[in-house]
């Protein structure tokens, strides 16, 4: 997900999903980023607005912040076969016409947020729409080696499919059944709106899916912590890099708009080390 000082592929990620990139231009972009100690950024992308997403990337790649363009935004995706595969191939189209230099692509296209899945809606329900997923990241695959073979593909995922996955209420939901050369190179688990809020809460519910051996970038949002989310950061890396190191593979924040200087002038964002 992130590159070394030697450009070489690390493990020390450290970066979040990107959002609201008009608000204030790239340049601000990048550099609160840069503030906040990203090594890597989920840039929300559009292929209607191919030069701001230019502008963008060569912003955050003039600090050396690796670029994943963020696309498939929306749960209709999940309804029409061949349409991810479709933008996909439009958006990494895109990143070679314009040599963008970007090192991955991330999926946020989220099944659970599908108007059919429910909480009272039926098991039965609910896994064909992760199933349609699993066939969205397929395609997206397919796309990413025919048109830019060497694009790290990555996906956001709720905290809980493997777990439900292992209860027999989905199929294909554990990590090495997304994390593999068919479907994605990581996963990117959701770990707040509740879910989080400790490191403890945030290590038990990454681990279902670091033990299945699948390369994971574990989620965490700054809104859930008020002035903590240093401290436990730094927990969650140092006991996941201890106990998985072969699969943790960092953190990612929601999202930067979401931290309480966002928009503040540079001088007044908080600089974390």
């Amino acid at each position: 997900m992130c590159l070394d000082e030697n450009n070489q592929p690390s493990k020390n990620c450290y970066g979040g999903w990107f959002y609201k990139t008009h608000a204030y231009g790239p340049e601000y972009n990048a550099n609160f980023a840069l503030r906040k100690h990203w090594n890597y950024v989920l840039l929300t992308a559009s292929v209607n607005d191919k030069d701001f997403v230019a502008a963008n990337v060569a912003a955050f790649r003039g600090k050396n912040i690796a670029v994943h363009l963020m696309t498939l935004e929306d749960t209709g995706y999940l309804d029409h076969p061949g349409e991810g595969y479709d933008l996909m191939k439009k958006l990494l189209t895109f990143v070679n016409d314009y040599h963008l230099d970007i090192q991955g692509v991330h999926i946020d296209c989220e099944p659970h947020g599908h108007p059919d899945w429910q909480e009272d809606s039926s098991q039965a329900v609910k896994n064909s729409i992760f199933q349609n997923f699993i066939r969205v990241l397929e395609e997206c695959r397919q796309a990413v080696n025919e048109i830019r073979p060497n694009t790290t593909l990555s996906a956001a995922v709720a905290w809980w499919f493997s777990s439900h996955t292992k209860k027999g209420q989905l199929e294909n939901g554990r990590g090495f059944d997304m994390v593999n050369e068919k479907r994605l190179d990581f996963i990117v688990p959701m770990i707040y709106d509740g879910a989080g809020g400790t490191a403890d809460r945030v290590l038990q519910r990454a681990k279902d899916y670091l033990t299945d051996e699948a390369g994971t970038v574990i989620g965490m949002a700054a809104a859930d912590y008020h002035g903590t989310l240093q401290s436990n950061v730094t927990t969650v890396i140092e006991r996941s890099r201890s106990d998985f190191p072969d699969y943790f593979n960092g953190i990612s924040i929601f999202s930067n708009h979401h931290y309480d200087d966002w928009g503040k002038d540079l001088d007044q964002v908080e600089d974390y080390n």
